[in-house]
């Protein structure tokens, strides 16, 4: 039996696709005609001048504490409810105490864990308790595991979150494969440097000796430098790269292949081939919608970019849709923000995002909703612009921070069948959800279709 996680946010778009039904055409704001970019000059020959598809982070990267120059004499919270923490952190906590005897530690039951870090402006009851007691208890350091799955990592991550916006030095233990989890959530939420102890294996397949043995010789030298070494120069501004510039300037001039090259080594694309997203093309995109080039769609987490119009429609162009799919587009990036879609999407069970459409929209633009549906070029390229939305949109990145077990599928894009609906007195799914028939809606969920337990 299937088992469906559907994590559902119905976005009406009404207005834009009335005016799309009507066949008329938008027309893109002034801005978006100046000739400002560089396309006229470079894009001769067999080459092609292109702009990025990527959003930019809108969280603000904090200043952090120094690191202690030692442990002694200091109250060390060791935290965490994964992946055997009953055997490392009572370990963790004898070494503290044989090396540095002075030090006071303490534990999950004394003062619990913050769980995942909300996004930035959204208020978490378990992360604001967690601040308190870090607070009130005068916590000095926070070493927080075991990182071992993609939904685990994050939670336990977001205890050192909580402690670094703080000013108190922290260290997650995450296990080969989540270490780059616990990174990239820790920098999504604004911390440039997150200081990681890697434990050698998977902690549930090792004994109580072997989790005992790698605590005291792999882990405890990694926790110590994790606290006490500063934080370099060279690690901070790693953390803090960003963008610079117009969103529509040109970032890379080549020919085909060395485009699909460029993007691939960018981690931009999910390695099939693309379009070229060229000025010219994205600017056609851009007449199929109301949105000005600038206007914000989304802050989608769990990067939290600052997702333009623009950046909707280069991925549309990379995707190989059509410009008129746009107000579909822009509803499905406003979906994918909602939280209960992105809860599943680290799962190492390698839930299978995909997308389903109601209302007279797919008709108009010739969407199928018959056999073999999603293997039609429409299905296909929707599905696909999901795929990279999730990548540079959300900040979604298979071996970083969508941890499924075998991979994923490429999400596909359903057409539900309202007419035979109508001829076997079903009411269409948008309609079951208060949106009218006339309008158009579409879905975001995932499924759990395989790799859930699946092992050699």
């Amino acid at each position: 039996m299937f088992h469906y996680k559907l994590a559902l946010i119905a976005i009406a778009c009404l207005s834009v696709l009335s005016s799309f039904a009507q066949t008329e055409r938008m027309v893109c704001n002034e801005t978006c005609e100046t000739e400002f970019h560089q396309i006229g000059e470079t894009a001769k020959g067999d080459g092609f001048a292109v702009v990025s598809p990527v959003g930019r982070s809108t969280v603000e990267m904090i200043q952090q504490a120094p690191r202690l120059t030692t442990l002694n004499g200091k109250t060390i919270a060791v935290v965490g409810v994964s992946f055997m923490s009953k055997v490392t952190h009572p370990e963790i906590k004898r070494l503290i105490l044989k090396h540095y005897p002075d030090a006071h530690v303490i534990l999950l039951d004394e003062i619990g864990v913050a769980g995942v870090y909300p996004a930035p402006g959204i208020r978490r009851r378990s992360v604001e308790e967690f601040e308190e007691k870090l607070k009130s208890m005068h916590v000095d350091a926070v070493i927080a595991g075991n990182g071992g799955c993609g939904l685990c990592t994050p939670k336990e991550t977001g205890s050192c979150i909580a402690a670094e916006r703080l000013g108190i030095p922290s260290v997650i233990i995450a296990a080969p494969g989540f270490t780059e989890q616990a990174r990239y959530t820790a920098l999504n939420n604004g911390i440039p440097v997150m200081r990681i102890a890697e434990y050698p294996g998977a902690f549930a397949t090792h004994t109580e000796q072997e989790l005992l043995k790698n605590t005291d010789e792999i882990l405890w030298p990694q926790i110590v430098n994790a606290l006490t070494k500063p934080i370099t120069a060279e690690e901070r501004e790693e953390g803090l790269k960003s963008d610079k510039g117009d969103l529509r300037n040109d970032v890379f001039y080549g020919t085909l292949d060395e485009v699909n090259d460029y993007f691939r080594e960018m981690n931009w694309s999910d390695g099939l081939p693309i379009i070229p997203p060229t000025y010219e093309k994205v600017t056609e995109f851009m007449k199929h919608t109301h949105y000005k080039w600038d206007e914000t769609v989304a802050v989608l987490p769990i990067a939290h970019r600052d997702t333009k119009a623009w950046h909707v429609a280069v991925n549309a162009v990379m995707a190989g849709c059509k410009p008129e799919y746009m107000p579909i587009l822009i509803a499905m990036t406003k979906a994918i923000g909602a939280g209960d879609f992105r809860r599943t999407l680290a799962s190492t069970h390698a839930w299978q995002p995909y997308c389903w459409i109601n209302g007279p929209i797919a008709k108009q633009l010739g969407i199928d909703n018959g056999q073999g549906e999603i293997n039609e070029e429409a299905n296909i390229c929707i599905g696909r612009f999901m795929n990279l939305a999730l990548m540079n949109l959300a900040g979604y990145y298979v071996k970083q921070d969508r941890m499924g077990t075998f991979g994923y599928l490429m999400p596909w894009c359903l057409v539900e069948d309202e007419e035979a609906c109508k001829r076997i007195g079903w009411q269409p799914y948008h309609v079951r959800q208060g949106y009218k028939a006339e309008e158009s809606t579409i879905t975001v969920c995932s499924a759990l279709l395989w790799g859930n337990n699946m092992a050699p």
